[in-house]
């Protein structure tokens, strides 16, 4: 039989006294509980220790389990968005003109500073031969046969200026200042040359120093 704990026994006697049952009995023991204060005593009373584990593990397993929460959509995008993006090349619109004109510059670029390089690389034969072609053979013809001016060619040049100085300074005055006048070697052999016109130009400041020296040793060494 179970046994009631003294507390419970303790409550039901002080309920009985406050009803004016009869008090407890002699002895310091409590007279056996009728049926019905056992079983409100019984109800009372704590359950063991396994059936309340065993209630609480029901009670959790019955409990309804939450659903995991799904994740959020994503956003949805704009139809305006999506065909911008489409059409979108990753260059801006300003870069495509500057690309297109990039090659012809560089072009440009190569072959300016390629004539560059062969200008400066020539030597004074071969700049002498570009001055004159370009200053000197309109009179003097294309091989320095002689035109409008005299003939320069075949040593011509060295016979009339046997020292080289002369000859420089007579391509920077020009024949203007000798017009009408004998110049260069008294003794050249056929006689001088007579400036007739003073037809032909200073050439002081529109050659340069070298390119004047080039053109004499053109016309003294360069001329078949």
């Amino acid at each position: 039989m179970t046994e009631v704990p003294e507390h419970l026994l303790r409550r039901s006697r002080e309920r009985r006294e406050a009803l004016g049952l009869a008090p407890v009995g002699s002895g310091g023991e409590a007279p056996a509980a009728p049926p019905a204060e056992a079983a409100e005593a019984a109800e009372e009373a704590p359950a063991p220790a396994e059936e309340t584990g065993a209630a609480v593990a029901t009670a959790e397993a019955a409990a309804p389990v939450p659903a995991a929460e799904a994740p959020p959509a994503a956003p949805a995008i704009p139809a305006y968005v999506a065909a911008a993006a489409a059409r979108r090349t990753g260059i801006p619109v300003w870069m495509v003109p500057v690309l297109a004109i990039l090659p012809i510059w560089a072009v440009l670029y190569y072959v300016s500073f390629e004539s560059h390089t062969r200008a400066v690389a020539l030597t004074p034969l071969q700049l002498g031969a570009q001055v004159f072609s370009q200053s000197c053979s309109p009179c003097h013809g294309a091989k320095g046969e002689g035109g409008v001016g005299p003939k320069l060619a075949g040593g011509e040049a060295k016979l009339t200026f046997p020292n080289q100085a002369d000859h420089i300074a007579w391509v920077e005055t020009g024949s203007g200042p000798h017009k009408g006048q004998p110049y260069g070697d008294p003794n050249r052999a056929g006689g001088q040359h007579v400036a007739k016109t003073g037809g032909m130009p200073p050439f002081k400041g529109q050659l340069t120093d070298a390119q004047i020296q080039a053109v004499v040793t053109y016309e003294r060494d360069g001329l078949p």
